[in-house]
């Protein structure tokens, strides 16, 4: 995988991003362990390459809080149900 594919995907989903230029977006995008990018599924699947896992969010919403911030290292969970969690790593 080279440095700008990412290494995991989450699809469908309504993401309130705090960004009043773009308060919405449906896709972000996971490189290594940390959030490299929000936006739509179409722009963020072009950085995926062979490797990269993609979890759909059934229309799952979810906030991004201040310390979910581009760059920040990310866990993200799926569970039995298709439901998606992301949580800011802070240690």
């Amino acid at each position: 995988m080279t440095s700008q594919h990412l290494s995991l995907i989450v699809t469908n989903v309504r993401l309130k991003t705090g960004d009043p230029a773009r308060p919405w977006a449906t896709a972000l995008g996971i490189r290594g362990a940390k959030l490299a990018v929000v936006g739509s599924a179409a722009e963020i699947l072009k950085m995926a390459s062979t490797e990269t896992s993609v979890v759909d969010a059934r229309g799952q919403v979810m906030e991004l809080t201040p310390e979910m911030r581009i760059g920040a290292v990310m866990t993200v969970t799926t569970d039995a149900d298709g439901g998606v969690s992301l949580h800011a790593d802070n240690g």
